[in-house]
């Protein structure tokens, strides 16, 4: 969604950001932070011995039974416009100031980038896990309200609020629940007065003005009502032709905004002939675009069967065609050949969404050969239009000396919550692994029967098998450990049996490079026996002594199952 600004809005928009308070007491922590750099948590914030001393550059109290910088939104608002406009840097476990510092303040066209991106990053950070997204859609609600004729007393906003954000969930294919119940934070218990966190929030960053019973909407609100939005994944213009509708649609990597993008368009037509027209443009497109256009086809089940039909001996596209056709029995099993051009399309696609690294695993996943050059010499046999490039993109790569992920291995820590004696689990294993893998892996650690649901969450995402609907889960096979890692600030949780609720929590102590001589994944240490599974009062039963050498047997048939 393009947002056209006039210059009169854009001139009266920039005082406001400029004086916001949040970005004031943002440049006044970067400013703290000076030249020296300092230690910050997993959860990236300063640790706690830090926190008095920032508290005390912004003016803040601090309490001494302090659990987190996070939870004081008068430090930790600041620190999110601080980092997201760059003022302050944040890597490698430390934090130091940003590129932006020196040259503060910027022109007026980047002071509105930044400060838009500053409360994006503050409503991600005070939206529930489930969904980053849900404060976001209630401010855009609540700026949407109090930019409209005949604005009640703040006591009369709610109920307005409430139904223009089940508006823009419908908009934006989004549960309404989420910020509708992320509003909660934001109510005045001692006046009983919803939203009177937010309007402050707002306050802070310019966007609101007047007083607490009358607010009133500033240019700068005004001008954030337009672009919040932006990012969201609105429904695409059914007058785009196929090939824009794809571009669109790969703007957002989760498959459900992908589907809800396209759908604006594909509604106004016949399954079958959207498909043909999606699919006909694809061959044309790069294969991170292309297959974008393939999920989104693929995903309207049988009635794109004609078009698959139709496109089944394109060069580009006819691989996946006769994929899909197998899969719905209406064609022969794919062969070598089609096999390995996919895994050839899959790196290619990897290589322009991610970059040589993660173009390097996919190759090295999935193509025969002994080593590097091998590999590269069955992508190279494919006839890919981008087998070419991908092989020399990795080789060079490879031979940069740069880190590659496929030489390094995670060293977790898996223990179970909330357990006396305590009992967990230490193990080795490739960063590439998926999270799928490391399901399979803390079975076998734990003696698991593997009859239950499990899910995973890393940061404010949840994953879970793709073979079992669960509601807000994605797909574990989808994302590698080193990626959940990162989103996780370096510990997942895990949740085993959704009815016991067997809780475990999984930290990156280290990472290693792959000894050749190890078979992974590896148990290395542990502590306490085997947890009794079905237990019950009457009958509690009896710990079994935890074997590290079986263990590594079964972890090592793990490993000869996949290959």
């Amino acid at each position: 969604m393009d947002v056209a600004d006039s210059e009169n809005e854009l001139r009266d928009a920039v005082p406001f950001a400029r004086e916001s308070v949040v970005v004031g007491r943002a440049v006044t922590l970067a400013r703290w932070i000076g030249t020296c750099r300092r230690p910050i948590t997993a959860g990236q914030v300063l640790r706690k011995a830090d926190v008095p001393m920032a508290g005390a550059a912004l003016g803040v109290d601090v309490s001494l039974r302090l659990r987190t910088m996070a939870d004081i939104p008068a430090l930790h608002r600041p620190w999110c416009v601080a980092v997201a406009t760059g003022l302050l840097q944040v890597g490698g476990g430390w934090v130091t100031a940003g590129p932006a510092l020196e040259r503060w303040p910027p022109g007026e066209a980047d002071l509105l980038a930044g400060w838009l991106a500053a409360l994006r990053a503050v409503c991600a950070a005070e939206s529930y896990p489930q969904d980053v997204d849900s404060v976001r859609l209630l401010a855009i609600g609540l700026l949407t309200v109090l930019g409209e004729d005949g604005v009640p007393c703040i006591g009369g906003l709610w109920g307005l609020v409430q139904a223009r954000v089940r508006d823009l969930c419908d908009r934006y294919d989004k549960s309404p629940w989420e910020p509708l119940h992320a509003a909660d934070r934001y109510y005045d218990l001692q006046t009983g007065t919803p939203l009177a966190g937010l309007l402050a929030l707002l306050a802070e960053f310019g966007a609101v003005a007047g007083d607490a019973g009358k607010p009133v909407i500033s240019p700068l609100g005004r001008w954030a009502a337009g672009h919040l939005a932006v990012g969201l994944p609105d429904l695409a213009d059914p007058d785009l032709s196929a090939a824009e509708v794809i571009a669109e649609a790969a703007r957002f990597s989760d498959e459900e905004q992908q589907d809800h993008v396209a759908w604006g368009w594909l509604a106004e037509r016949q399954p079958a002939e959207a498909a043909r027209e999606i699919l006909t443009a694809a061959e044309e497109m790069p294969p991170l675009l292309r297959s974008v256009a393939v999920g989104v086809v693929g995903r309207l089940g049988q009635d794109a069967l004609p078009a698959w039909r139709d496109m089944a001996a394109a060069r580009c596209v006819g691989p996946h065609a006769r994929f899909m056709l197998s899969s719905w029995e209406q064609g022969p099993e794919p062969s070598d050949k089609d096999w390995r051009w996919l895994a050839v399309e899959a790196a290619a696609a990897a290589l322009d969404d991610k970059g040589p690294d993660e173009a390097l695993t996919s190759v090295w996943e999935s193509m025969p050969g002994a080593d590097l050059d091998a590999r590269l010499a069955a992508v190279r046999a494919t006839g890919h239009p981008n087998a070419e490039a991908l092989a020399r993109a990795v080789a060079e790569f490879a031979a940069s000396g740069a880190p590659r992920s496929i030489d390094q291995v995670a060293e977790l820590k898996v223990a179970l919550a909330d357990i006396r004696p305590p009992m967990w689990r230490r193990v080795q294993l490739p960063v590439v692994a998926r999270l799928g893998d490391l399901h399979e892996v803390i079975q076998v650690l734990f003696g698991w029967d593997g009859d239950h649901l499990h899910v995973f969450r890393a940061g404010k995402k949840q994953y879970g098998d793709p073979f079992v609907e669960l509601a807000g889960t994605e797909d574990e096979e989808a994302v590698q450990l080193r990626d959940a890692m990162a989103l996780g600030a370096g510990t997942v949780r895990y949740t085993y049996d959704l009815g016991a609720c067997w809780e475990h929590e999984i930290t990156l102590e280290q990472t290693l490079a792959r000894d050749p001589r190890q078979e992974y994944p590896v148990c290395v240490a542990y502590k306490g026996d085997s947890p009794v599974e079905y237990w019950s009062e009457d009958d509690p039963g009896e710990p079994e002594p935890f074997d590290m050498a079986e263990v590594n047997r079964e972890l090592a048939a793990l490993d000869r199952t996949e290959e």
